[in-house]
C-alpha cells in the first residue's frame, strides 16, 4: 500500500502535468500607514497564459478542490513563497492557507523543514490562516500555531470579522495580525462599518496584535484606516499584485527614496 508521502508526490506529479507550469505568483505589497513604505507582500496565485478551462484563478482553485489537489497545490505555493522571499531579505511575505489546514498534524513539522530546506528565516514567514472553513479541532490547531510561532514563523488571521466565527478563534489561538475583511473597508463613511472598523482595530490593539486593512481603493479609506489607528494598508489605491520582478523594482525604487531602509 503506497504511503501517505508517496500519495501526495502522485497528486503533485499529476497536478504538475496539467497546470503547474502555467501558474505564478503574484504579490501585493501591504503599506505601512503612512502609505509610502513597503512593509510585507501577500502571495496570490495567479494563471500565466488563461486557457478555455483555466481563464483564472477561481478556475484553478475550483478544479483542485474538485479532484482533490487543495494539499498539492497549498504545498506548491507554500514552496514558490519561500523561494521568492529570498529575493527581498526582511520583507515579510503572506502564504494563505486554509483554516482546515491546521487540524493536520504535520502541517508545523512540513512547514518549518520547508523553511529551513530552503534558507529563508522564519521570520520572514507569515502563515494567513483563511476563515473558508470552521476549525473543528482547536487543539490540533494550536499545536501546531504554537510549534510555527515557536520557530519564528508568524500567524495571521484573514478577513476578520466575514468567517465561521471570528471571535471564537481570536479566542482561542495565539495569533499575531489580524486583517480586517475588504467588506468593511468598503462600507467606510456609514456609521455601521465605520463603528465595527473602530471596534476591531481597539480589540486587536488591546491584545498586542497588529492590524492590516485590506481593499483599499481610495484616499479616504485610507486616511480613516489610519486615523483608527490600522498598522498595515493593503489595496488598490497603493498597488495591485505585481510579478516578482516588479516588486523587486519597487523596493528598490523605496530604498532609493528612503536611504534608511
Amino acid at each position: 500500500m503506497a504511503s501517505g508521502q508517496d500519495n501526495r508526490k502522485a497528486q503533485v506529479s499529476v497536478l504538475h502535468s496539467d497546470l503547474f507550469d502555467n501558474l505564478t505568483l503574484h504579490y501585493q505589497p501591504q503599506m505601512m500607514a503612512d502609505g509610502k513604505t513597503v512593509a510585507a507582500a501577500e502571495a496570490l496565485l495567479r494563471v500565466l497564459q488563461p486557457t478555455e478551462r483555466f481563464k483564472n484563478t477561481a478556475d484553478v482553485l475550483a478544479h483542485v478542490e474538485e479532484a482533490d489537489l487543495v494539499e498539492a497545490l497549498d504545498w506548491w505555493i507554500a514552496e514558490r513563497a519561500c523561494r521568492d522571499a529570498l529575493r527581498w531579505p526582511g520583507l515579510s511575505i503572506g502564504i494563505n492557507l486554509s483554516a482546515g489546514r491546521f487540524r493536520d498534524p504535520d502541517l508545523a513539522p512540513r512547514i518549518i523543514d520547508l523553511v529551513k530546506t530552503i534558507g529563508v528565516p522564519a521570520k520572514q514567514i507569515e502563515l494567513e490562516i483563511v476563515e473558508s472553513s470552521y476549525i473543528e479541532d482547536f487543539e490540533a490547531a494550536n499545536r501546531n500555531i504554537n510549534q510555527l510561532r515557536a520557530a519564528g514563523l508568524r500567524i495571521a488571521l484573514d478577513d476578520f470579522g466575514t468567517g465561521y466565527s471570528s471571535l471564537t478563534y481570536l479566542l482561542r489561538m495565539q495569533v499575531d495580525k489580524l486583517k480586517i475583511d475588504k467588506s468593511f473597508v468598503d462600507g467606510l463613511g456609514e456609521i455601521k462599518s465605520t463603528a465595527i472598523v473602530h471596534a476591531v482595530v481597539a480589540l486587536a490593539r488591546a491584545v498586542g496584535l497588529k492590524i492590516t486593512a485590506e481593499g483599499i481603493e481610495n484616499e479616504d479609506q485610507w486616511r480613516l484606516l489610519k486615523l483608527a489607528g490600522c498598522h498595515y494598508m493593503q489595496g488598490w489605491y497603493f498597488h495591485k499584485a505585481m510579478d516578482p520582478d516588479a516588486l523587486t523594482a519597487l523596493l528598490a525604487e523605496q530604498r532609493m527614496a528612503i536611504p534608511h531602509l
